[in-house]
């Protein structure tokens, strides 16, 4: 029965990787130095498309071997609820905070759920990402973030 949902999942998500991509195409994709609306939606189509067909090819040479053990109908609920939270509480107060101290936060929180219990590296993720991710942007994309407490930045 596992195997047959398996089946299932893959080809319905392989479906939407298709969707996708002639969505994509419709909106013009351009070039990689130029890119268009379409060209990041055509990428992670055509991402679907391929993780999906690896999935379905695994199972499909699964077939007939000993299916492992069913999971739990209902897995861990607290690390996925917290980092939903934290995604709510970081988009409520991004322009009032701005975007680099909820960015150091959010990025410390998923960090600590994916389970990163060093000081050291957490800072230094956290701020790395956030001031990397802030320059990138702002700086060499020209792209308007927030500010926030931070007027300097502007």
């Amino acid at each position: 029965m596992r195997m047959r949902t398996d089946i299932i999942q893959s080809v319905l998500f392989i479906l939407v990787g298709i969707g996708v991509v002639v969505e994509s195409v419709r909106l013009k994709l351009g070039t990689p130095l130029a890119p268009q609306p379409g060209f990041f939606p055509f990428l992670g189509g055509l991402l679907l498309i391929g993780l999906s067909l690896i999935f379905l090819t695994q199972e499909w040479l699964r077939h007939g071997r000993t299916a492992p053990p069913p999971q739990e109908g209902f897995g861990e609920w607290r690390r996925p609820l917290i980092l939903v939270a934290g995604i709510g509480a970081y988009t409520a107060v991004l322009e009032w905070l701005g975007y680099i101290v909820p960015t150091v936060l959010l990025t410390a929180a998923i960090l600590r759920i994916l389970g990163v219990t060093s000081r050291k590296k957490l800072a230094l993720a956290s701020l790395g990402l956030s001031i990397g991710t802030y320059y990138l942007f702002a700086r060499l994309l020209g792209i308007e973030l927030p500010a926030g407490i931070l007027p300097f930045l502007a």
